[in-house]
């Protein structure tokens, strides 16, 4: 598998850092971490937008709501660096006056509870993206962590109903395949899997069957590829700690499948996670954290400020402009016009 990025021509190197500054750049799936560094490595990297998993996805709904207020208090507090995205406009805004547009995106219903109207609260308080389930099942449906998956319950209709009335994105990455079909079946608008890989190239309880991700494509949905060593591992090179060769692959490869249209990126950055919480997480889901804390995610794409280095490797790899731009962030960029635009 090639090795990116590759050492670029003069002229390769210049486009890349043209087109990567034109683009607007969204990660799909990041856990912000609320600090100065942060900001400074978003900017760095030309992040415009980052779906932010604004709660702990165990949290209850007392918990959910302190964080969301905790970010929304940092936001306000930082108006030259971040905004609040409740709105497409929001992002153009941010593009325009070189600042990140952080979505909140909650990664379980878990909060919810067996209350709907809460969807509408969690809305009021900027809402946009909500993850139906994280690994178990709960109210709403089945997780992928699952041994079966009883797919969207009575409820879990309602809410992707209440969702779509009101313009919430639903997010499937870490739902069960059943639940997966279900979800795209019931929702009258596109769904994404902001963060997750093909199945085909690397098993993983958290990767989509490639019949789950023709329907994700079918309905216009989007999914993003991570750049997680747990996810872009090669089978045939177990113990070799996966790089940009890796990303660009799945992102071909899905392509192939899907098409350019319905491929983004979701790096799946938890800038909060530690060392000790890294290793209390693998002894509770040995299959999803298999590297080491220094190794978690692939080589040349370790944190924010190397988003670049997707853009480097997408020009060496042939890509064009267009599809490099729809990439980067024009193909999420469509599903968040079209959902949101279905608000009330």
């Amino acid at each position: 598998m090639p090795t990116y990025p590759l050492e670029l021509t003069e002229e390769q190197e210049n486009r890349a850092v043209r087109v990567h500054r034109e683009a607007v750049v969204i990660d799909c799936s990041s856990v912000v971490k609320a600090e100065p560094g942060h900001i400074d490595r978003a900017r760095t990297g030309g992040i415009t937008a980052t779906n932010h998993t604004v709660t702990h996805p165990n949290a209850d709904l007392p918990q959910a709501l302190r964080e969301i207020n905790e970010y929304r208090r940092w936001i306000e507090a930082n108006p030259a660096d971040v905004l609040l995205a409740t709105k497409p406009e929001h992002i153009h805004e941010a593009k325009k006056t070189n600042r990140e547009a952080v979505i909140f995106g909650p990664q379980n219903t878990e909060f919810l509870g067996t209350d709907v109207a809460t969807v509408d609260t969690v809305y009021d308080l900027g809402i946009r993206v909500m993850q139906l389930t994280y690994q178990r099942q709960n109210w709403v449906a089945g997780g992928c962590g699952e041994q079966r998956d009883g797919g969207l319950t009575g409820f879990g209709r309602e809410v992707v109903s209440r969702m779509d009335e009101l313009g919430i994105v639903v997010d499937l990455s870490h739902c069960g395949h059943t639940t997966g079909f279900d979800a795209i079946a019931a929702s009258r608008n596109p769904v994404i899997f902001s963060h997750a890989h093909p199945y085909r190239l690397a098993p993983h309880i958290r990767a989509k069957q490639d019949d789950l991700l023709r329907a994700l494509a079918e309905g216009g949905g989007v999914i993003g590829i991570t750049a997680l060593s747990t996810f872009l591992y090669d089978p045939d090179n177990l113990d070799e700690r996966p790089g940009l060769g890796s990303f660009v692959a799945h992102l071909q490869y899905l392509i192939d499948l899907i098409g350019i249209d319905h491929v983004g990126i979701g790096l799946d950055f938890d800038e909060t996670i530690n060392r000790e919480t890294w290793m209390e997480s693998a002894k509770a889901w040995p299959e999803l954290y298999k590297w080491n804390f220094d190794d978690r995610r692939a080589r040349e794409l370790t944190n924010s400020a190397e988003a670049g280095n997707i853009t480097r490797a997408l020009v060496a790899a042939g890509f064009t402009d267009d599809q490099i731009r729809k990439i980067l962030g024009e193909n999420f960029l469509r599903v968040f016009e079209q959902v949101w635009g279905t608000a009330r």
